[in-house]
């Protein structure tokens, strides 16, 4: 079993981890063109394979990011018991 205090240090480097990917999502064509044309879908052209990889990524970071904030939780849950 984790300790809350590394449990926040993951949390921290999950969520570190996440903005640097979705820094780097934001600043790409791709991202600019979903900006420009919300409500349409965007073509896919071969470069954005490297785009639905970042997603999937950051995607990914958020399912681990609520599994230990979940940890989390129930580790102040169960102390304040």
């Amino acid at each position: 079993m984790y300790e809350l205090s590394e449990i926040t240090e993951r949390i921290k480097s999950l969520v570190a981890a996440r903005d640097i990917l979705q820094d780097e999502y934001t600043k790409s064509e791709f991202h600019r063109k979903k900006e420009e044309n919300p409500d349409t879908t965007v073509p896919s052209e071969p470069e954005d394979k490297e785009i639905y990889k970042l997603l999937t990524a950051i995607q990914q970071l958020e399912v681990f990011i609520k599994k230990f904030q979940d940890m989390q939780l129930d580790l102040l849950r169960k102390h304040d018991e």
